[in-house]
């Protein structure tokens, strides 16, 4: 055999790193990250700090929208039935619970409507929280009903936003629910221990459902697919969008998923 095609047994005269290699991309990356994140907060504060033109319609359309509002909410406010009406809605109905998507309102001119929102937990559009179907709660979504959409969910449903959109408030912070163990260490006290007895006491509404309630963030949603069907501004009675839709809230949810 010749000893053109032979195999030489002589190591290469150049030493090759594997390691470094692969060292000096990750850190490619990193700065190749760390550059469109800075590039990101330069826009953003830059376009912060300009000053647009605004026209003095479009300050007195804030006001005048703020007015309305609270115009609404003082003619809610003043029936006479309303507590009442509240009261025997949630004593009539069977299921407990609600739940609220925040689907109108990117900006809300009434202070008295922002802060119902920012109690509720929904202070963005696509927000959505769960509530006991009381009296309390009736009369807030009398105030905020233009801006929200609400019903009774499934069992399906509670699974698949915990599960799809879940997040718990541990210390301030949003944390994104990993495993059972985080559950115990904030919940064990009330006897819950995994995410199926969470399930189960948003569920049934049951006596920690508070607890459960302050620990789990409120869900942050997309808008449904292929868009609202029918007109927002006008009530689910009258054939628009906003308002109580009982069970039909499931197919919202599942649009928004």
């Amino acid at each position: 055999m010749s000893d053109k095609y032979a195999v030489s047994n002589k190591l290469p005269g150049k030493t090759v790193s594997v390691l470094k290699h692969r060292k000096r991309r990750i850190q490619q990356d990193k700065s190749v990250l760390d550059q469109k994140r800075n590039d990101r907060i330069k826009r953003i504060v830059k376009t912060k700090a300009h000053h647009k033109f605004r026209r003095a319609e479009s300050f007195v359309m804030g006001y005048l929208k703020a007015e309305r509002t609270s115009n609404r909410i003082r003619r809610t406010i003043l029936r006479t039935n309303v507590t009442e009406q509240s009261a025997e809605a949630a004593a009539e109905t069977n299921p407990r619970l609600l739940l609220v998507m925040r689907h109108a309102g990117k900006m809300i001119y009434d202070k008295t409507t922002a802060n119902i929102f920012r109690t509720l937990r929904m202070p963005r559009r696509h927000n959505a929280v769960f509530l006991e179907n009381n009296k309390e709660n009736q009369l807030l979504l009398r105030v905020i009903e233009p801006f929200v959409v609400f019903g009774h969910p499934s069992l399906s449903t509670i699974r698949e936003l915990l599960f799809k959109k879940g997040f718990a408030s541990i210390d301030g912070k949003k944390t994104a629910i990993q495993s059972n163990t985080m559950v115990e260490e904030q919940l064990g006290e009330k006897g819950i221990i995994c995410l199926e007895d969470i399930i189960h006491e948003i569920c049934t509404v049951g006596p920690n459902f508070a607890a459960v309630n302050d620990f789990l963030c409120a869900f942050s949603l997309s808008s449904p697919r292929d868009g609202w069907k029918k007109k927002v501004s006008v009530s689910f009675k009258r054939g628009g969008e906003y308002g109580d839709r009982g069970n039909g809230i499931n197919d919202v949810i599942a649009r928004c998923l």
